[in-house]
C-alpha cells in the first residue's frame, strides 16, 4: 500500500484529491465510525493529508502556498470542527503515504489494503481564478 500510495500521489496535479476508505462503504454507514484519509494537493507539490472517522468534504485550500515552516509537522488538536483528527503539510509523498498506512493499519485496525478502496477528484488549483470567472486553464469556467 505504501508503494502504491507513492506512486499514485506523485500523479495528482495541483487541486487533485484523493480520498481513502472502506471499500465496502455504503450510505447507510453514514452515522458511524468511518475511517477516512484525504490527501489534496496543493501548490509547490505540497500535500495535506487529513484523517477523520467521519466523511470529508473537500476545503478549498488547493491554490494555498505553505510557509516552509509549517511543513512536515501533525497538527492534532483531539478533532477538529470539520471531524479530523489531524492533519499534516509535507511536500514528501513517502510521508503522506507512511501516514496513512499507520492511520489504517495501527490506528484504525483494519486488516489489509484489500478492503480499502479510493475516490479519485481533480480539482481546480486556483479557486479564486473560478470565483473570478476563469476555469484552471485561462478559459471559460
Amino acid at each position: 500500500m505504501r508503494d502504491w500510495l507513492t506512486d499514485s500521489v506523485a500523479g495528482i496535479p495541483a487541486g487533485g484529491v484523493l480520498d481513502l476508505g472502506p471499500a465496502e462503504y455504503g450510505d447507510s454507514d453514514a452515522a458511524g465510525d468511518v475511517p477516512g484519509a484525504q490527501i489534496l494537493v496543493l501548490r509547490d507539490q505540497t500535500m495535506m493529508v487529513r484523517l477523520s472517522t467521519t466523511l470529508m468534504d473537500v476545503p478549498s485550500v488547493a491554490g494555498y502556498a505553505v510557509p516552509r515552516a509549517m511543513l512536515d509537522r501533525w497538527n492534532y488538536e483531539d478533532r477538529f470542527r470539520d471531524c479530523t483528527h489531524g492533519y499534516l503539510l509535507t511536500r514528501s509523498r513517502g510521508c503522506v503515504a507512511d501516514v496513512c498506512v499507520a492511520w489504517f493499519r495501527d490506528r484504525r485496525a483494519i486488516s489489509g489494503p484489500a478492503v480499502l478502496g479510493c475516490h479519485y477528484t481533480t480539482g481546480d488549483p486556483d479557486p479564486r481564478a473560478r470565483a473570478a470567472g476563469r476555469g484552471s486553464d485561462g478559459g471559460d469556467p
